[in-house]
């Protein structure tokens, strides 16, 4: 663990490649770069490289401090890697706040062997908090006084929400993408509804989609694949992803949508994901794919739960048992690279 301000002209002796690579980051930074190479997180297809302005770095990173009242001297847990975006605006935010560092190798629970220390600001994907809950440890000798903990990146399950939504301490959903430099929009745990940040502009485009704009943008409109209904107050409900979408027969599934009912009435999170294959006579056929133990007996009462809450269209009609699943670079489950090799083998 490093404790550190990164404004300071002595900074520390770096003993770990991540390490070196936050270091490099502040001392690029601190040298008026004005623009930073980074890689789209891959979940939809391969990781795409993108340069985004300092500006704009800066005015997220601004936000996020006026959202949360960040002050001088406030301490951000930093244990993503800062080669992707959301690690590296934690760093960005202490460069531009005057924040103090506190740096973790990224791990699965990056709270494991940090001794207690207070965190006004964090940033965690949920499989790290979903790690940190389990692991039972002492939540308040780290938060008692946080400003936020910030999870985003991937989709939180129910069960994940209902563990997380009682906790004494002030806890986000946040959604955003490297494209808009991190998170545009927030939503307090349990919530169904995004609140967006002041500074950016939303939009539905024909297919439903959200494109959005403002000054972490560079004032250029941004299309997202994000299925949403937007309000009149500028609020949006996130339905799912277009490029998602389940074409059977003419009629569209949102997987999301079975995913996330499956989730929580299940105890395995993280264990299965629905995708389609190609069908000949319904063009596309909605599949679960799953890993590990699911008994026929659990596939059964799955299945007998999901008919009473939706269509039979919507219902998956095969079970399809993977030995493992394959990842994205940033830790996502890359659906489609699973699949592909399913195919494969069969």
């Amino acid at each position: 663990m490093q404790l550190f301000s990164p404004l300071s002209d002595d900074l520390f002796e770096p003993s770990s490649e991540f390490e070196r690579e936050v270091l490099a980051f502040c001392r690029a930074w601190k040298s008026g770069q004005s623009s930073f190479l980074f890689h789209t997180s891959g979940s939809t297809g391969a990781p795409k490289p993108i340069w985004l302005d300092r500006k704009a770095m800066e005015a997220s990173a601004r936000t996020t401090g006026e959202w949360l009242q960040l002050k001088q001297q406030d301490v951000a847990l930093a244990c993503l890697p800062v080669n992707y975006i959301a690690g590296a605006m934690v760093i960005v935010r202490a460069l531009v706040l005057d924040l103090r560092v506190c740096l973790i190798e990224p791990s699965a629970n990056p709270l494991l062997d940090l001794a207690p220390i207070s965190i006004q600001l964090a940033s965690f994907v949920p499989n790290q908090w979903h790690a940190i809950l389990a692991s039972g440890v002492e939540l308040s000798a780290y938060f008692a006084h946080s400003k936020g903990i910030l999870l985003g990146g991937a989709a939180l399950s129910d069960a994940l929400i209902a563990r997380t939504k009682e906790l004494p301490f002030p806890i986000f959903e946040t959604y955003g993408m490297t494209e808009t430099v991190s998170h545009i929009a927030f939503r307090p745990l349990g919530e169904s509804l995004f609140q967006p940040f002041r500074t950016v502009n939303l939009r539905v485009d024909e297919r439903g989609c959200l494109k959005i704009s403002g000054l972490v943008t560079g004032n250029e409109w941004v299309q997202t694949n994000d299925i949403i209904t937007l309000n009149s107050d500028a609020t949006f409900d996130l339905k799912g992803r277009f490029d998602r979408v389940i074409n059977s027969a003419g009629r569209k599934v949102h997987p999301e949508e079975l995913e996330k009912f499956i989730d929580a009435q299940s105890d395995k999170p993280d264990s299965f994901f629905i995708e389609a294959l190609d069908d000949e006579v319904f063009g596309q056929q909605v599949c679960l794919f799953f890993i590990g133990d699911w008994s026929t007996q659990m596939q059964s009462s799955i299945g007998s739960l999901l008919r009473n809450h939706f269509e039979s269209w919507q219902l998956p009609k095969q079970y399809i048992h993977l030995d493992e699943f394959q990842f994205t670079s940033s830790g996502k489950i890359d659906r489609l690279k699973s699949v592909a090799l399913y195919l494969k083998s069969i």
